[in-house]
This record gives C-alpha cells, sequence and structure tokens, in this order.
C-alpha cells in the first residue's frame, strides 16, 4: 500500500520506507531521492483532513513552523486509497526533545501564544472541538462531546465511593470542584476561542538550538477556548513531562506563561479564571488521577486524596 500511495505523490520509486504505527491510523516513514517524509492515513472525513491542510497553510503563511502536506502530481494535498485518507508530511529538521529545559517552556509558550493570537482573529473555525475541550456533556465519545476533566472527576468519585472510608474527604472534593466548575462554565462560551493544533506538546515539535523548528501531527485539531489549550499544556509540561535542570515545576509554569502572554496577553475575563482552570485541571489530569486511584485500591489513598483537596483548594 505504501508504494502504491506514494505514486501518487513522486515518479522516482520510494528507496526505504519503515511502518512505524499501524493501529487505527498508518504511519510510516518514507525516503524518497534522498528526502525523508511520513505519510499517514486514517479514516477521516474529507471535510476534516481539507480543514488541517487549510489550517496548516494559514499558520504557516503567518511565519510559524506547521508543517503543510506535500502536493500530489496533479496538485491535490491528500489521497484517498485503501478506505484511507493520507496525507504526506516532509521531515522537519531538527529533534524531539526528551527533558525539557526552562528555555524549551518558554519557547513553547511563546509558539502557542502566536498560534493563539493568529487563531483569535481569523474567521477560520473546524466545526469540531478537540481533545482539551469541557461542558461537551460527555453524551458520546466523540471530541467535542467528550470533557475528560469531568470524566477524570467521576473516575475519582466513583472509587472513594467504593472505598467508604472518605466521606468527609469526598463532600470537600465534590464541593471544590463543582463550584470551580460552575465559575467556569458560567463564562465559558464568552471567552476567546478559535482553531488550534490541539496538541502543542514536545513529541509534536523538533527544536533546533533551543528554537521550534516544525510542528506536525494534526488529527486532533478543532476549535477550542484558547485559555483552556494554554493552562492544559502548561500543567502538562511542568508536572507530568521530564526536564533538566534545577527549577522547579512552578518556574516551568511561569516561564511558560509570561512568554505565552508577550505574544497574546490575557484578557482580565481569562485571568480570573486561571485559578479555576488551573486547580480542576492539575487535580483531575487523567494520568493523575489513574494513578491516585491505584493507590486508593491497594489501601494507600489519604495522602493522594489530601493533595487532591489541596489542589482544588488553591
Amino acid at each position: 500500500m505504501i508504494q502504491e500511495v506514494m505514486k501518487y505523490y513522486f515518479t522516482e520509486p520510494v528507496t526505504r520506507h519503515e511502518i512505524l504505527r499501524d493501529k487505527e491510523r498508518l504511519v510510516a516513514e518514507v525516503e524518497v531521492d534522498g528526502e525523508m517524509y511520513y505519510l499517514k492515513g486514517e479514516k477521516q472525513p474529507v471535510a476534516f483532513i481539507e480543514k488541517i491542510i487549510e489550517f496548516t497553510i494559514l499558520m504557516n503563511d503567518a511565519g510559524l513552523p506547521f508543517i503543510v502536506p506535500e502536493k500530489t502530481i496533479i496538485g491535490n494535498r491528500y489521497v484517498e486509497h485503501g478506505g484511507l485518507l493520507f496525507i504526506l508530511e516532509k521531515k522537519g529538521f531538527g529533534e524531539e526533545i526528551k527533558h525539557l529545559r526552562l528555555s524549551h517552556s518558554r519557547e513553547i509558550g511563546k509558539l502557542l501564544g502566536k498560534q493563539h493570537a493568529i487563531s483569535s482573529t481569523t474567521d477560520f473555525r473546524f466545526g469540531t472541538g478537540t481533545s482539551w475541550g469541557m461542558f461537551g456533556g460527555n453524551e458520546t465519545d466523540a471530541i467535542g462531546d467528550y470533557d475528560e476533566n469531568e470524566l477524570s472527576y467521576l473516575a475519582l468519585i466513583r472509587e472513594i465511593e467504593k472505598e467508604g472510608t472518605f466521606k468527609i474527604e469526598l463532600d470537600t472534593v465534590k464541593e471544590l470542584y463543582l463550584s470551580r466548575r460552575s465559575k467556569l462554565k458560567e463564562v465559558w462560551s464568552s471567552l476567546p476561542s478559535g482553531p488550534v493544533q490541539g496538541d502543542l506538546c514536545p513529541y509534536n515539535l523538533l527544536f533546533q538550538q533551543d528554537e521550534i523548528s516544525a510542528v506536525f501531527d494534526y488529527d486532533i485539531a478543532g476549535d477550542e477556548v484558547l485559555l483552556n489549550e494554554c493552562i492544559g499544556v502548561a500543567v502538562f509540561l511542568a508536572w507530568h513531562h521530564d526536564f533538566e535542570g534545577t527549577e522547579t515545576p512552578e518556574e516551568h509554569y511561569h516561564a511558560y506563561i509570561e512568554a505565552y502572554e508577550a505574544e497574546r496577553p490575557l484578557s482580565d475575563g481569562e485571568r480570573e479564571m486561571i485559578p479555576h482552570l488551573f486547580a480542576i485541571i492539575r487535580a483531575f489530569r487523567y494520568d493523575r488521577i489513574e494513578e491516585g486511584i491505584d493507590k486508593i485500591k491497594q489501601g494507600d489513598g489519604k495522602a493522594f486524596i489530601d493533595e487532591t483537596i489541596m489542589l482544588l483548594q488553591g
């Protein structure tokens, strides 16, 4: 299949290819005439693929290092083959960062601020949400309905209730969480929103000399409340990603936020919501909750629940 799809892009033969992923989506590294590419195929609506292409062109034209899918021989930027939609991305220059330095946190904050500044002024929209979304209702597991933060909260509540020994703490968690969520929900639709890449994290970036040289992977791009993605990425970088150096997670967080605001200053309304959003994202990020539930099951959950309350109190 790789060879057949690549014929849409090149008359030259593929000299080497390696399948990197073959579950849910097909991802292959492909070499043609000494140049390296990533061929990506998945089951997506044509309209969404076309939106992704439009979005990458928009950001690239604005000077951001978003990799735009390559054109086929006849000028298309995607290929339909074998029930999948394929795009081809030229491999960017640079390296993936495994351990963040403070300069990397700043650079990611700077780039996200630039992206959001563009997103807040364009009329372009995907028409679908991202995996960061909140208040979708969780009526389905589709992106846009799917609310991971709420699902993590509900999973923890169920586990504490099953344990049956932390009633006072359980009531406190519920009160604090629902209070902060309520304040956010009141203003959510009025907060600035726009189209975003949806996963601007180190595993989707390449760096050269501490500067971001390439942004790739747009399969969960969509429309999002900009502050939600801003704080979500900040929490992930500072508390859920490996970094080197002596700086604390708090220092990484503040360096990121300062760099973000240098490109897109937050409104007063957004600033008022940061404590509420930060508290529920820190407390109920899914991987933190997964670890906490394991501790509760092992009979060692008191410290985790106490920490959850502390995070929600802010």
